[in-house]
């Protein structure tokens, strides 16, 4: 069986997630929904991630899918997962973990950014404006952000055609891609390299007068990129 965290509101990237796994094969599936909290405001000058969820709650979803459904506090997960002896949990939307429940189970996540040089929010972003690399990394989750055992990672490709936008929908494509792929892996391969790199912090949401700095900086990068037209 296989655990989605999530939140309990109308989610783009669980839906997708979700679908994902059924068209590999994977139906044996239970959802756990915890609270989503409302953070401070913040209206970003370029949004990255995509929007755009089915208007249907999860538990909805679940329902008509066939999968089971659970709502849950963020507390009491470990004690759900140890209940339900799960084989795989992925993380489709959640905020930070209790360090009991993250030590006691083996977590997937797929981070937005190539680990360990672009942690923490807005990794897109933050890895344009400081020249890093694009990409996205599965690992399992520690009690530290962006950290613990890496399962896969990849560089996303970026072309001279490209647009903000392209790219960014091309790493989310990515980061779909590898949580369900990270399930195959760790069947084949025995994972233990850490992620820990105290080179890197943590990064936190992009300001506005940084953001358009790092959009000057997407333009000098796509005009020196590969054409993908051959």
């Amino acid at each position: 069986m296989i655990g989605i965290i999530t939140y309990d509101f109308p989610h783009r990237k669980t839906q997708d997630l979700i679908a994902r796994l059924i068209f590999s094969g994977y139906t044996n599936l239970i959802v756990f929904a915890t609270p989503y909290v409302e953070r401070k405001n913040f209206r970003p000058l370029f949004i990255h991630r995509p929007s755009g969820a089915v208007n249907i709650s999860v538990h909805d979803l679940c329902t008509r899918m066939n999968i089971k459904y659970v709502q849950a506090n963020v507390a009491e997960l470990n004690e759900y997962f140890r209940k339900y002896k799960l084989d795989h949990i992925l993380i489709a939307g959640a905020g930070i973990l209790p360090e009991e429940t993250v030590k006691n189970h083996r977590i997937i996540n797929s981070h937005p950014g190539y680990l360990p040089n672009v942690k923490g929010l807005d990794a897109f972003k933050w890895a344009i404006y400081n020249n890093q690399p694009i990409g996205v990394t599965s690992h399992y989750v520690s009690d530290k952000t962006d950290e613990g055992i890496l399962i896969e990672r990849r560089i996303v490709p970026v072309y001279f055609e490209d647009t903000f936008h392209s790219v960014a929908y091309r790493q989310y494509e990515t980061e779909i891609e590898m949580l369900v792929n990270a399930i195959e892996i760790i069947k084949t391969k025995d994972v233990h390299e850490q992620l820990a790199d105290e080179n890197y912090q943590p990064a936190r949401r992009m300001p506005h007068h940084i953001e358009l700095k790092m959009m000057e900086e997407f333009q000098r990068l796509v005009k020196k990129s590969p054409s993908f037209i051959q």
